[in-house]
Protein backbone atom coordinates (compact mmCIF):
# COMPACT_ATOMS: atom_id res chain seq x y z
CA UNK A 1 0.00 0.00 0.00
CA UNK A 2 2.87 2.56 0.75
CA UNK A 3 4.68 1.74 -2.75
CA UNK A 4 0.71 2.61 -4.30
CA UNK A 5 0.26 5.36 -2.43
CA UNK A 6 4.02 6.80 -3.24
CA UNK A 7 3.93 5.79 -6.81
CA UNK A 8 0.21 8.05 -6.72
CA UNK A 9 1.91 11.43 -5.22
CA UNK A 10 5.22 10.74 -7.88
CA UNK A 11 2.79 10.81 -10.22
CA UNK A 12 1.26 14.08 -9.61
CA UNK A 13 4.21 15.55 -8.94
CA UNK A 14 5.65 15.26 -11.91
CA UNK A 15 2.70 16.30 -13.83
CA UNK A 16 2.03 19.06 -11.79
CA UNK A 17 5.71 20.22 -12.95
CA UNK A 18 4.33 19.47 -16.13
CA UNK A 19 1.47 22.30 -16.03
CA UNK A 20 3.30 25.01 -17.30
CA UNK A 21 4.03 23.62 -20.13
CA UNK A 22 1.41 23.54 -21.25
CA UNK A 23 -0.67 20.58 -19.58
CA UNK A 24 -4.12 20.48 -18.43
CA UNK A 25 -4.91 18.31 -15.49
CA UNK A 26 -8.36 17.95 -13.42
CA UNK A 27 -9.20 15.53 -11.70
CA UNK A 28 -10.07 13.96 -7.74
CA UNK A 29 -8.02 12.02 -4.83
CA UNK A 30 -10.49 10.50 -2.08
CA UNK A 31 -9.75 8.95 0.92
CA UNK A 32 -12.54 6.82 2.18
CA UNK A 33 -12.99 5.00 5.83
CA UNK A 34 -15.86 2.53 6.13
CA UNK A 35 -16.67 0.61 9.39
CA UNK A 36 -19.03 -2.05 9.96
CA UNK A 37 -19.99 -5.17 11.53
CA UNK A 38 -20.17 -9.13 9.64
CA UNK A 39 -20.40 -12.79 10.90
CA UNK A 40 -17.31 -14.28 11.63
CA UNK A 41 -18.46 -16.98 9.90
CA UNK A 42 -21.82 -17.86 7.48
CA UNK A 43 -24.75 -18.03 10.26
CA UNK A 44 -22.64 -17.40 13.26
CA UNK A 45 -24.13 -14.99 16.11
CA UNK A 46 -20.80 -13.65 16.95
CA UNK A 47 -19.92 -10.48 14.79
CA UNK A 48 -16.41 -8.73 13.64
CA UNK A 49 -15.30 -5.20 13.19
CA UNK A 50 -14.23 -4.29 9.92
CA UNK A 51 -12.54 -0.99 8.84
CA UNK A 52 -12.05 -0.27 5.04
CA UNK A 53 -9.53 2.35 3.96
CA UNK A 54 -10.25 3.10 0.51
CA UNK A 55 -7.93 5.73 -1.68
CA UNK A 56 -9.22 6.73 -5.10
CA UNK A 57 -7.64 8.62 -7.79
CA UNK A 58 -9.03 9.64 -10.86
CA UNK A 59 -7.48 11.88 -13.08
CA UNK A 60 -7.26 13.32 -17.07
CA UNK A 61 -4.08 15.09 -18.43
CA UNK A 62 -4.55 17.02 -21.62
CA UNK A 63 -1.06 17.83 -23.69
CA UNK A 64 -1.50 21.07 -25.44
CA UNK A 65 1.64 20.94 -26.92
CA UNK A 66 1.01 17.22 -28.31
CA UNK A 67 -1.86 18.27 -30.55
CA UNK A 68 -4.31 17.56 -27.32
CA UNK A 69 -3.79 13.70 -26.68
CA UNK A 70 -5.69 12.71 -23.21
CA UNK A 71 -4.41 10.62 -20.14
CA UNK A 72 -6.86 9.05 -18.04
CA UNK A 73 -6.64 7.15 -14.99
CA UNK A 74 -8.79 6.12 -12.43
CA UNK A 75 -7.84 3.42 -9.92
CA UNK A 76 -8.98 2.51 -6.61
CA UNK A 77 -6.99 0.78 -3.26
CA UNK A 78 -8.33 -0.82 -0.35
CA UNK A 79 -7.16 -2.08 2.77
CA UNK A 80 -9.16 -3.91 5.54
CA UNK A 81 -7.51 -3.62 8.93
CA UNK A 82 -9.39 -6.76 9.88
CA UNK A 83 -7.91 -8.74 7.14
CA UNK A 84 -4.44 -8.50 6.06
CA UNK A 85 -4.32 -11.33 3.59
CA UNK A 86 -6.82 -9.19 1.46
CA UNK A 87 -5.03 -10.75 -2.30
CA UNK A 88 -4.32 -8.11 -4.95
CA UNK A 89 -7.37 -8.82 -6.95
CA UNK A 90 -9.79 -7.83 -3.72
CA UNK A 91 -6.99 -5.18 -3.02
CA UNK A 92 -6.20 -3.21 -5.92
CA UNK A 93 -8.79 -1.87 -8.93
CA UNK A 94 -8.15 -0.30 -12.28
CA UNK A 95 -11.26 1.40 -13.47
CA UNK A 96 -9.68 3.27 -16.14
CA UNK A 97 -6.31 3.77 -17.64
CA UNK A 98 -5.96 4.67 -21.45
CA UNK A 99 -4.69 7.27 -23.80
CA UNK A 100 -7.26 9.29 -26.04
CA UNK A 101 -7.19 11.42 -29.15
CA UNK A 102 -10.08 13.21 -30.40
CA UNK A 103 -10.56 14.92 -33.98
CA UNK A 104 -7.39 12.97 -35.22
CA UNK A 105 -6.99 13.83 -39.01
CA UNK A 106 -10.25 15.80 -38.57
CA UNK A 107 -12.43 12.89 -38.35
CA UNK A 108 -10.99 10.21 -36.42
CA UNK A 109 -11.85 9.80 -32.20
CA UNK A 110 -10.05 6.55 -30.87
CA UNK A 111 -8.51 5.60 -27.42
CA UNK A 112 -6.72 2.81 -26.20
CA UNK A 113 -6.32 0.81 -23.25
CA UNK A 114 -9.03 0.39 -20.25
CA UNK A 115 -12.59 2.29 -20.94
CA UNK A 116 -16.21 1.86 -20.62
CA UNK A 117 -17.57 1.01 -23.43
CA UNK A 118 -21.51 1.06 -24.40
CA UNK A 119 -21.34 0.57 -27.77
CA UNK A 120 -25.35 0.72 -28.30
CA UNK A 121 -25.32 -2.95 -26.62
CA UNK A 122 -24.22 -3.86 -23.49
CA UNK A 123 -20.89 -4.70 -22.74
CA UNK A 124 -19.41 -2.42 -20.18
CA UNK A 125 -15.78 -2.25 -20.14
CA UNK A 126 -13.09 -3.22 -22.37
CA UNK A 127 -8.89 -3.46 -22.78
CA UNK A 128 -8.38 -2.84 -26.02
CA UNK A 129 -9.10 -0.26 -28.85
CA UNK A 130 -12.40 2.16 -29.72
CA UNK A 131 -12.19 3.99 -32.96
CA UNK A 132 -15.06 6.72 -33.99
CA UNK A 133 -14.69 7.48 -37.30
CA UNK A 134 -16.89 10.55 -38.54
CA UNK A 135 -16.37 11.29 -42.59
CA UNK A 136 -19.46 13.07 -42.51
CA UNK A 137 -21.30 15.31 -40.20
CA UNK A 138 -24.90 12.52 -40.96
CA UNK A 139 -22.95 9.30 -40.45
CA UNK A 140 -19.76 8.17 -37.94
CA UNK A 141 -18.61 4.76 -37.92
CA UNK A 142 -17.80 2.67 -34.78
CA UNK A 143 -15.30 0.04 -34.64
CA UNK A 144 -13.88 -1.64 -31.16
CA UNK A 145 -12.07 -4.57 -30.10
CA UNK A 146 -9.51 -6.25 -27.72
CA UNK A 147 -10.47 -8.44 -24.54
CA UNK A 148 -13.12 -7.32 -22.28
CA UNK A 149 -12.41 -5.78 -18.62
CA UNK A 150 -11.51 -8.50 -15.44
CA UNK A 151 -14.92 -9.21 -13.81
CA UNK A 152 -13.50 -7.21 -10.33
CA UNK A 153 -11.97 -4.77 -12.06
CA UNK A 154 -8.80 -5.77 -11.26
CA UNK A 155 -5.18 -4.57 -12.42
CA UNK A 156 -4.77 -7.72 -14.62
CA UNK A 157 -5.84 -8.23 -18.75
CA UNK A 158 -7.62 -11.41 -19.97
CA UNK A 159 -5.63 -13.42 -22.59
CA UNK A 160 -7.43 -13.06 -25.97
CA UNK A 161 -8.68 -17.18 -25.55
CA UNK A 162 -10.70 -16.31 -22.26
CA UNK A 163 -12.51 -12.94 -23.26
CA UNK A 164 -11.92 -11.89 -26.92
CA UNK A 165 -14.52 -8.91 -27.73
CA UNK A 166 -15.13 -6.87 -31.00
CA UNK A 167 -17.97 -5.13 -32.80
CA UNK A 168 -19.04 -2.27 -34.98
CA UNK A 169 -21.72 0.86 -34.89
CA UNK A 170 -23.02 1.90 -37.75
CA UNK A 171 -24.44 5.64 -36.95
CA UNK A 172 -26.94 7.96 -38.70
CA UNK A 173 -27.42 11.12 -37.29
CA UNK A 174 -30.85 13.78 -38.16
CA UNK A 175 -31.91 11.87 -41.37
CA UNK A 176 -35.25 12.91 -41.97
CA UNK A 177 -35.36 13.57 -38.12
CA UNK A 178 -34.15 10.35 -37.04
CA UNK A 179 -31.09 9.21 -35.70
CA UNK A 180 -30.42 5.70 -36.99
CA UNK A 181 -27.64 2.87 -35.51
CA UNK A 182 -27.08 -0.43 -36.98
CA UNK A 183 -25.22 -2.75 -34.23
CA UNK A 184 -22.65 -5.75 -34.02
CA UNK A 185 -21.21 -7.33 -30.49
CA UNK A 186 -19.85 -10.32 -30.27
CA UNK A 187 -18.11 -12.16 -27.16
CA UNK A 188 -15.87 -14.89 -26.68
CA UNK A 189 -15.61 -16.79 -23.35
CA UNK A 190 -13.07 -19.65 -23.23
CA UNK A 191 -12.28 -19.71 -27.21
CA UNK A 192 -16.10 -20.10 -27.73
CA UNK A 193 -18.87 -17.92 -28.63
CA UNK A 194 -20.94 -16.47 -25.66
CA UNK A 195 -22.91 -13.48 -27.52
CA UNK A 196 -23.36 -12.34 -31.11
CA UNK A 197 -26.15 -9.67 -30.92
CA UNK A 198 -27.24 -8.10 -34.43
CA UNK A 199 -29.77 -5.37 -34.39
CA UNK A 200 -30.94 -1.16 -34.88
CA UNK A 201 -31.74 1.30 -32.22
CA UNK A 202 -33.54 4.11 -34.15
CA UNK A 203 -34.86 7.39 -32.62
CA UNK A 204 -37.56 9.61 -33.95
CA UNK A 205 -38.21 13.24 -33.61
CA UNK A 206 -40.35 14.03 -36.55
CA UNK A 207 -43.95 15.01 -34.34
CA UNK A 208 -42.89 18.41 -31.84
CA UNK A 209 -42.95 17.43 -28.15
CA UNK A 210 -42.69 13.56 -29.14
CA UNK A 211 -39.35 11.43 -29.00
CA UNK A 212 -39.80 7.52 -30.30
CA UNK A 213 -36.79 5.14 -29.26
CA UNK A 214 -36.96 1.93 -30.85
CA UNK A 215 -34.23 -1.01 -30.12
CA UNK A 216 -34.29 -4.68 -31.60
CA UNK A 217 -31.37 -6.94 -31.21
CA UNK A 218 -31.43 -10.64 -32.08
CA UNK A 219 -29.22 -12.93 -30.55
CA UNK A 220 -27.41 -14.96 -33.56
CA UNK A 221 -26.18 -17.94 -31.07
CA UNK A 222 -29.18 -18.81 -29.22
CA UNK A 223 -31.36 -17.85 -32.59
CA UNK A 224 -33.68 -15.91 -30.89
CA UNK A 225 -35.08 -12.38 -30.28
CA UNK A 226 -33.06 -11.17 -27.45
CA UNK A 227 -34.57 -7.75 -26.90
CA UNK A 228 -37.19 -5.64 -28.19
CA UNK A 229 -37.72 -1.83 -26.71
CA UNK A 230 -40.26 0.91 -27.36
CA UNK A 231 -40.70 3.93 -25.67
CA UNK A 232 -42.84 7.47 -26.57
CA UNK A 233 -42.25 10.56 -24.73
CA UNK A 234 -44.64 13.39 -25.29
CA UNK A 235 -44.30 16.80 -23.87
CA UNK A 236 -48.27 18.08 -23.78
CA UNK A 237 -47.07 21.03 -22.14
CA UNK A 238 -44.10 22.91 -20.41
CA UNK A 239 -45.87 21.69 -16.76
CA UNK A 240 -46.41 18.23 -18.25
CA UNK A 241 -44.58 15.02 -19.53
CA UNK A 242 -46.16 11.71 -20.52
CA UNK A 243 -43.41 8.62 -20.79
CA UNK A 244 -44.66 4.85 -22.05
CA UNK A 245 -42.62 2.06 -22.80
CA UNK A 246 -42.58 -2.03 -23.28
CA UNK A 247 -39.50 -3.94 -23.29
CA UNK A 248 -39.06 -7.82 -23.98
CA UNK A 249 -35.27 -9.32 -22.81
CA UNK A 250 -33.48 -12.48 -21.90
CA UNK A 251 -31.25 -11.09 -19.13
CA UNK A 252 -27.13 -11.07 -20.48
CA UNK A 253 -25.68 -13.45 -17.93
CA UNK A 254 -21.99 -13.93 -17.79
CA UNK A 255 -20.75 -17.27 -18.68
CA UNK A 256 -18.84 -17.43 -15.05
CA UNK A 257 -22.02 -16.12 -13.58
CA UNK A 258 -23.18 -17.68 -10.24
CA UNK A 259 -26.82 -17.39 -12.38
CA UNK A 260 -25.56 -19.77 -15.10
CA UNK A 261 -26.54 -22.56 -12.66
CA UNK A 262 -30.85 -21.03 -13.22
CA UNK A 263 -32.89 -21.26 -16.19
CA UNK A 264 -32.79 -18.14 -17.69
CA UNK A 265 -36.15 -17.04 -19.39
CA UNK A 266 -37.14 -13.84 -20.72
CA UNK A 267 -39.14 -11.41 -19.63
CA UNK A 268 -41.76 -8.85 -20.61
CA UNK A 269 -41.85 -5.01 -18.85
CA UNK A 270 -44.66 -2.17 -20.24
CA UNK A 271 -45.31 0.84 -18.07
CA UNK A 272 -45.72 4.62 -18.55
CA UNK A 273 -44.87 7.37 -16.10
CA UNK A 274 -46.42 10.66 -15.62
CA UNK A 275 -44.78 13.98 -14.71
CA UNK A 276 -46.45 16.96 -13.63
CA UNK A 277 -45.02 20.40 -12.44
CA UNK A 278 -47.39 21.50 -9.55
CA UNK A 279 -45.15 24.73 -9.29
CA UNK A 280 -42.64 26.07 -9.80
CA UNK A 281 -40.82 24.13 -6.78
CA UNK A 282 -43.08 21.16 -6.37
CA UNK A 283 -43.90 18.06 -8.71
CA UNK A 284 -45.70 15.17 -8.90
CA UNK A 285 -44.70 11.78 -10.52
CA UNK A 286 -47.14 9.14 -11.00
CA UNK A 287 -45.46 5.70 -12.72
CA UNK A 288 -47.52 2.35 -13.28
CA UNK A 289 -45.46 -0.55 -14.42
CA UNK A 290 -45.82 -4.22 -15.08
CA UNK A 291 -43.86 -7.54 -15.34
CA UNK A 292 -44.51 -11.02 -16.89
CA UNK A 293 -42.00 -13.17 -15.77
CA UNK A 294 -42.04 -17.14 -16.21
CA UNK A 295 -43.45 -17.49 -12.42
CA UNK A 296 -46.42 -14.98 -13.01
CA UNK A 297 -47.63 -11.29 -13.48
CA UNK A 298 -46.78 -8.28 -10.75
CA UNK A 299 -47.47 -4.71 -10.91
CA UNK A 300 -46.18 -1.66 -9.29
CA UNK A 301 -47.69 1.81 -8.70
CA UNK A 302 -45.66 4.73 -7.34
CA UNK A 303 -46.41 8.12 -6.57
CA UNK A 304 -44.06 10.59 -5.88
CA UNK A 305 -43.59 14.48 -4.46
CA UNK A 306 -40.21 16.34 -5.65
CA UNK A 307 -38.98 19.61 -5.24
CA UNK A 308 -35.49 20.76 -5.37
CA UNK A 309 -34.31 19.53 -2.20
CA UNK A 310 -35.33 15.56 -2.36
CA UNK A 311 -38.53 13.48 -2.86
CA UNK A 312 -41.07 11.33 -1.09
CA UNK A 313 -42.85 8.49 -2.49
CA UNK A 314 -45.41 5.52 -1.98
CA UNK A 315 -44.56 2.05 -3.80
CA UNK A 316 -46.97 -0.84 -3.25
CA UNK A 317 -46.34 -3.78 -5.48
CA UNK A 318 -49.05 -6.35 -6.00
CA UNK A 319 -50.07 -9.36 -8.24
CA UNK A 320 -48.26 -12.93 -8.08
CA UNK A 321 -45.05 -11.74 -7.14
CA UNK A 322 -46.36 -10.42 -4.02
CA UNK A 323 -48.58 -8.23 -2.03
CA UNK A 324 -46.79 -5.43 -0.50
CA UNK A 325 -45.90 -1.80 0.27
CA UNK A 326 -43.20 0.47 0.77
CA UNK A 327 -41.91 4.03 1.45
CA UNK A 328 -39.28 6.00 0.75
CA UNK A 329 -38.03 9.37 1.50
CA UNK A 330 -34.44 11.40 0.22
CA UNK A 331 -34.04 15.09 1.08
CA UNK A 332 -31.15 16.82 0.56
CA UNK A 333 -30.87 20.38 2.92
CA UNK A 334 -28.20 23.29 2.33
CA UNK A 335 -27.55 23.85 6.30
CA UNK A 336 -25.07 26.82 5.56
CA UNK A 337 -23.55 27.43 2.47
CA UNK A 338 -20.48 25.00 2.49
CA UNK A 339 -22.68 22.65 5.01
CA UNK A 340 -25.21 19.90 3.41
CA UNK A 341 -27.55 17.48 5.42
CA UNK A 342 -28.75 14.25 3.46
CA UNK A 343 -31.12 12.04 4.90
CA UNK A 344 -32.80 8.98 3.63
CA UNK A 345 -35.09 6.16 4.88
CA UNK A 346 -36.47 3.04 2.90
CA UNK A 347 -39.31 1.34 4.16
CA UNK A 348 -39.96 -2.41 2.52
CA UNK A 349 -41.50 -5.17 2.68
CA UNK A 350 -39.67 -8.51 0.65
CA UNK A 351 -40.06 -12.02 0.94
CA UNK A 352 -37.50 -15.16 0.24
CA UNK A 353 -37.40 -17.38 -2.62
CA UNK A 354 -37.99 -20.44 0.35
CA UNK A 355 -39.82 -18.38 2.56
CA UNK A 356 -43.38 -17.49 2.56
CA UNK A 357 -44.06 -14.85 5.27
CA UNK A 358 -43.15 -10.93 4.49
CA UNK A 359 -40.92 -9.79 6.26
CA UNK A 360 -40.53 -5.96 7.33
CA UNK A 361 -37.57 -3.68 6.74
CA UNK A 362 -35.90 -0.64 7.02
CA UNK A 363 -33.26 1.39 5.80
CA UNK A 364 -32.14 4.68 6.58
CA UNK A 365 -28.97 6.76 6.20
CA UNK A 366 -28.00 10.55 7.59
CA UNK A 367 -25.02 12.47 6.63
CA UNK A 368 -23.41 15.51 6.23
CA UNK A 369 -21.40 17.04 3.71
CA UNK A 370 -18.99 20.13 4.20
CA UNK A 371 -17.21 21.86 1.73
CA UNK A 372 -14.20 23.60 2.92
CA UNK A 373 -11.17 25.92 1.41
CA UNK A 374 -11.07 25.70 -2.15
CA UNK A 375 -10.58 22.23 -3.64
CA UNK A 376 -11.45 19.93 -0.53
CA UNK A 377 -15.01 18.35 0.57
CA UNK A 378 -15.76 15.71 3.36
CA UNK A 379 -18.61 14.38 4.07
CA UNK A 380 -19.72 11.48 6.57
CA UNK A 381 -22.87 9.14 6.84
CA UNK A 382 -24.14 6.86 9.15
CA UNK A 383 -27.00 4.26 7.89
CA UNK A 384 -28.38 1.63 9.69
CA UNK A 385 -30.83 -1.74 8.40
CA UNK A 386 -33.60 -3.39 10.48
CA UNK A 387 -35.35 -6.78 9.43
CA UNK A 388 -35.60 -10.33 10.02
CA UNK A 389 -31.95 -11.85 9.21
CA UNK A 390 -30.54 -8.39 10.81
CA UNK A 391 -31.82 -7.11 14.11
CA UNK A 392 -30.10 -4.08 14.01
CA UNK A 393 -27.01 -3.57 11.02
CA UNK A 394 -24.90 -0.26 11.44
CA UNK A 395 -22.28 1.23 9.40
CA UNK A 396 -20.13 4.30 9.21
CA UNK A 397 -18.38 5.99 5.85
CA UNK A 398 -16.83 9.08 5.42
CA UNK A 399 -14.76 10.76 2.17
CA UNK A 400 -12.68 13.12 2.12
CA UNK A 401 -12.13 14.67 -1.27
CA UNK A 402 -9.36 16.97 -2.88
CA UNK A 403 -10.68 17.72 -6.29
CA UNK A 404 -8.84 20.51 -9.10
Amino acid sequence: MKKCMLGISLLLAGISCTIAQGVEFNGYMRNSVYAYSAPEEIGSDKTELHTRLYQTLSANVIFNQLGGWQLHLAGRALTDLADSELDNVKRFRAYRLSVSKKNLFNMIDLEIGRQFLHPGVTLGSLDGLNLNIKPLKWFEWQVYGGVETHLLRAAKVYAVDEAAVFGTQLKFKRMFKSNISLVYLQKNAQSETQWQLAGINFSNYSIKHLLVLTQAHYDLVNSRLHRLYLSARYQFSPKLLINAYVKQQYPQIYNTSYFQIFEVDRYLLSGFNVVYQLTDQYAITGMMQGVQLKEGYGNRFIAMLSDRHGSFGLVYETGDLGDQMGALFNYRYRIMRELTLNLSIDYTRYRFEKRYDYENQLANAVGLSYRFLKHWNIQLEYQWLQNADFKSDQRVLNHISFVW
